[in-house]
């Protein structure tokens, strides 16, 4: 067997320093490493391998979970009748509550190093089924242990503190779901455009199929014009091509004691009373 000549093994060297400087020059714009791979035209090992040498030499143990590195969250429940090419090593919906995937809508937080132990916080309210970004909030500044306190608010209705998740995963579903949205005529909530910076650069596009099951689903806020939305998802996809489901409203004066919601839904395709 013949070893590696020196001139060889110089080579390699040199490559790697040269792929060294690409990799720094990515991350610090926030490239995730499979982002670096594809910008590199190197394998996928290949580019972890490097990130885990860029995040060491900043004092990361691991590149995923370093204090310098951005960290995401989001609820359980978020892929519920959500379509996702490959990524098996994103979350799925073990444990989440029975009711936690009942109306499309995500909510991704993430937080991003700033300074010495402080952090940029952003939260994005997702309606992965028709809406797009439907509130945003930040950027904020704050230390970890406001962090934790905000993740434990944001994912109370869910019994949960949030699940990690890769900034891949961010990217793909916020701003997959924005362009989504556009193509439905809808633009994402005003604020969006502030924190739009801290989820990094991405070229899309995404692997997520948005719509319940492919499909476009309304279901109303309380603060929304349900005929707009419905006249707009008319015009961007004809008649039978969404769904909706819209609270008209509800009564509590029929002197029983219960309270009844009217909702409409293209499902029934008529009016149902509910206790």
């Amino acid at each position: 067997m013949r070893l590696p000549s020196g001139a060889w093994r110089r080579n390699r060297i040199i490559e790697d320093q040269r792929l060294l400087e690409q990799v720094r020059a990515l991350r610090a714009r926030r490239y995730t490493p499979a982002e670096v791979a594809r910008s590199l035209a190197i394998s996928k090992g290949d580019a972890a391998r490097l990130v885990r040498v860029v995040a060491t030499e900043s004092g990361t143990a691991d590149a995923g979970e370093g204090r310098d590195q951005t960290r995401c969250w989001i609820n359980p429940g978020w892929r519920h009748g959500l379509r996702i090419e490959g990524h098996d090593d994103w979350p799925g919906d073990a444990g989440a509550p029975s009711e936690a995937g009942d109306s499309g809508v995500a909510l991704v937080v993430v937080a991003q190093p700033y300074g010495y132990d402080r952090l940029t916080v952003c939260s994005y309210l997702v309606d992965a089924w028709c809406l797009g970004v439907k509130n945003a909030i930040g950027p904020k500044r704050a230390g970890r242990r406001e962090l934790e306190a905000l993740r434990r608010q944001c994912y109370a209705p869910w019994r949960s503190s949030g699940i990690p998740i890769p900034l891949e995963l961010a990217q793909h579903l916020v701003l997959g779901a924005v362009e989504f949205a556009r193509r439905l005529g809808f633009e994402p909530h005003r604020d969006f455009k502030r924190a739009r910076d801290v989820l990094g650069s991405w070229e899309g596009p995404s692997a997520i199929t948005f719509g319940m099951h492919g499909k476009p689903h309304y279901i109303n806020g309380p603060y929304e014009d349900p005929q707009r939305v419905l006249v707009t998802l008319e015009r961007a996809v004809g008649r039978g091509g969404f769904h909706y489901t819209v609270s008209l409203g509800e009564a509590d004066d029929f002197g029983d004691g219960y309270r009844y919601s009217a909702v409409l839904t293209d499902r029934d395709d008529h009016l149902s009373d509910a206790a």
